[in-house]
């Protein structure tokens, strides 16, 4: 009996096991919870950069576009019976960020006259030709599109629409119609009326 006391019982304790359980799920926790944070960012940052270039592509469908500050026609010289070609100038809306002109499409629509144009590309042989006027010297206009033809606040655009043969041929009495289209923005509609006879001697008529 004296060498059984000499014995010590192990003690059958689970606290241990039951702590070192509980801490691995709690680094697992934490671990879910980065990798869920990180997630939440990443989605948080994507959402932002859609949202801003949704934002800026919004802008520029409302705020690009141009102001029609004049249309004439120069009559042919010859008979005095039709327009050759039609001169138009713009610029820019309020707010309008720069234009591309490389991107602005032309439409030409009358009785005898059915036009699509653009002024990098030629489309049924038909382009326009386009000159920034940005400045005056004394009665003369100082053009500047010879090595950029992106437009900005404060220039005034000068448009012309013919075909590749030189003549619109537009007579009396006729209706058209021009669409001015911007790669992004509002499109201007310009709708007119030639007269019901050319003045002899006159070669420029107002359209609008």
């Amino acid at each position: 009996m004296g060498l059984n006391k000499k014995f010590v019982k192990m003690r059958n304790d689970k606290r241990a096991e039951m702590g070192v359980g509980t801490m691995i799920v709690f680094i697992a926790m934490v671990l879910v919870a980065a990798v869920a944070a990180s997630v939440l960012i990443s989605t948080a940052n994507t959402v932002r950069e859609q949202a801003q270039s949704t934002g800026d592509q919004a802008i520029n469908n409302v705020a690009s576009g141009f102001i029609v500050q004049d249309v004439i026609g120069q009559v042919n010289k010859t008979n005095y019976q039709y327009i050759d070609n039609i001169t138009i100038y713009l610029r820019l809306a309020a707010g309008s960020p720069q234009i591309n002109m490389n991107n602005v499409m032309i439409s030409l629509l009358s009785d005898t006259t059915n036009l699509y144009q653009s002024m990098d590309q030629t489309i049924d042989d038909d382009t326009y030709t386009a000159d920034v006027e940005k400045s005056i010297s004394g009665n003369t206009w100082t053009s500047d599109m010879t090595t950029s033809h992106v437009v900005g606040q404060g220039d005034l655009i000068k448009i012309t629409v013919s075909n590749h043969a030189g003549d619109l041929n537009i007579g009396f009495n006729q209706l058209g119609v021009i669409k001015i289209m911007p790669a992004y923005g509002q499109l201007s509609l310009i709708t007119f009326t030639t007269s019901e006879a050319f003045t002899p001697g006159i070669e420029w008529v107002t359209l609008n």
